[in-house]
């Protein structure tokens, strides 16, 4: 009689699961509003072949992928929810890792890929949870220069927009020792500016 130790039972359960499900793995990443993210998903292409992928949102129902948002049929990519979602490694070698470009808040959640293997209950699910977090905005930092009697040069560095494209800046002024006044123009100047001379 063989007796089986409580510190085995874990890996009985899953195998157990594998064999019924596939192999499932899962992870989590953390990335900041605004970078590219990077979710890995691989496979052996050289024991395999060139195998159907896709990603999607979600859990990883029993066939495809919910809520679809790339896909490729082992070659090149077949289709895709938007531009921001890409194959940047060699997926013909089984690099299926799925890049989104300058994530969102919006894009927090679990995703899924699966590579379809031939046979039953064989295919490759994997799992990740992505967390995307807002950062503080880096202070806007404001100089003058070339101050004469009826002009300024004002130049200021670019800030962190959050996710949210900045389209204009705003200049008020003001007397050294005033107050803000309706009076004095407001200027609104395009964001891709980052000097503007300020007549008064």
């Amino acid at each position: 009689m063989i007796f089986l130790g409580r510190r085995h039972l874990p890996l009985c359960f899953n195998l157990f699961f594998c064999q019924l499900l596939g192999c499932v793995s899962a992870e989590g990443i953390i990335a900041t509003v605004g970078t590219d993210v990077t979710l890995q998903c691989n496979y052996d292409a050289q024991s395999y072949g060139k195998l159907p992928a896709c990603w999607g949102r979600g859990a990883i129902p029993n066939s495809g992928c919910a809520n679809e948002v790339i896909k490729s049929d082992g070659t090149t990519v077949t289709s895709r929810l938007s531009e921001r979602y890409l194959f940047m490694g060699n997926i013909g070698g089984g690099d299926v890792s799925l890049t989104i470009r300058q994530v969102e808040e919006a894009d927090s959640g679990m995703y899924g890929c699966r590579v379809e293997i031939p046979g039953w209950f064989n295919d490759h699910k994997h799992h990740l949870t992505l967390t995307v977090v807002a950062v503080r905005p880096n202070p806007l930092k404001v100089e003058t220069r070339e101050v004469k009697e009826r002009t300024v040069t004002v130049r200021w560095t670019p800030v962190f927009d959050g996710g949210r494209p900045i389209t204009t800046y705003r200049i008020d002024l003001k007397n050294k020792q005033g107050k803000y006044k309706e009076t004095i123009p407001i200027i609104l100047i395009e964001v891709g500016h980052r000097q503007r001379i300020v007549l008064f």
